[in-house]
């Protein structure tokens, strides 16, 4: 018996056409998973906008404090 290079004897389960090599030379690289963000983009900057206003109230308020110990308002 001679040996058919175009039959693979150790896959039978595989047809012959799909365990050829690739033609393509691409690196297979891992599969990840997209980012994908929580909230649309508008509810992001809202968010944004609004802890850096609770971040200015709070400055503002520290700064009111202060300068009411100081004496500045009585």
């Amino acid at each position: 018996m001679t040996a058919n290079p175009a039959e693979f004897h150790s896959t039978p389960n595989v047809p012959p056409s799909s365990a050829a090599a690739p033609a393509e030379t691409r690196r297979l690289v891992a599969y990840t998973k997209p980012i994908l963000k929580m909230f649309p983009p508008t509810s992001e900057h809202a968010a944004k906008v609004t802890m850096l206003t609770v971040y200015a109230l709070m400055v503002i308020a520290i700064i009111f404090i202060v300068l009411r110990e100081v004496g500045l308002f009585s």
